[in-house]
């Protein structure tokens, strides 16, 4: 595919420390890396910066958040060392995606969707402490029913310090303390969301 999207392509030098589109930019092309070496990163709360991958020759990034229906850039990237880029147009690679298959798309966009999740973890796991960690997770599985947000889904302790990466101790601990202070409600495993605003 990058070969067929060269033709549309224009070539792009790039310097070592040159910013290639900062957050919050609109997403107008796609670039491939020609040569060289791209970091595309975010800061954290803190400001330090997050590394969410490196893109080499041959790789081609910029568009994911587009295809998570962002029209602008939720991170942003930097050149590593001095080369060159190919940018395309956003639109050449739309119209592309429309030629596919029902199923090419939907195989398509399941990976999109499971690389935009990746990419979360990464943030997570770097900037977040256990308790926001936790908070997080279930924040991200709970469902709103009748205006009461619930995990319906079981899960032991254990499962859940799989997910964020911490002893199952600890997940208890903190499960314990806030079903203590009335923040959350919990049985064999289904969780209810009393107080949301206090797991943020």
């Amino acid at each position: 595919m990058i070969k067929e999207l060269e033709q549309y392509s224009k070539e792009i030098p790039i310097n070592k420390g040159q910013v290639i589109y900062q957050t919050g930019d609109a997403i107008n092309s796609v670039y491939i890396v020609h040569r060289g070496l791209v970091k595309l990163a975010e800061d954290g709360e803190d400001g330090q910066p997050v590394t969410i991958v490196l893109m080499q020759e041959g790789e081609m990034f910029g568009f994911l958040d587009r295809l998570n229906n962002h029209s602008e850039h939720t991170h942003y990237s930097v050149a590593l060392t001095d080369g060159s880029l190919l940018s395309v147009p956003i639109d050449v690679i739309l119209q592309h995606l429309d030629k596919l298959s029902a199923i090419e798309r939907a195989l398509f966009y399941t990976l999109v969707r499971q690389l935009a999740e990746a990419k979360q973890l990464v943030y997570v796991h770097s900037k977040m402490t256990v308790p926001e960690r936790i908070s997080w997770f279930l924040i991200k599985l709970a469902n709103m029913e009748n205006g009461v947000a619930k995990i319906t889904i079981p899960l032991t302790h254990e499962e859940i310090s799989y997910m964020v990466g911490c002893s199952r101790q600890k997940v208890t601990t903190y499960l314990s303390k806030w079903k203590k202070e009335g923040t959350i409600q919990y049985d064999r495993g289904f969780i209810q969301l009393v107080d949301i605003d206090k797991l943020h």
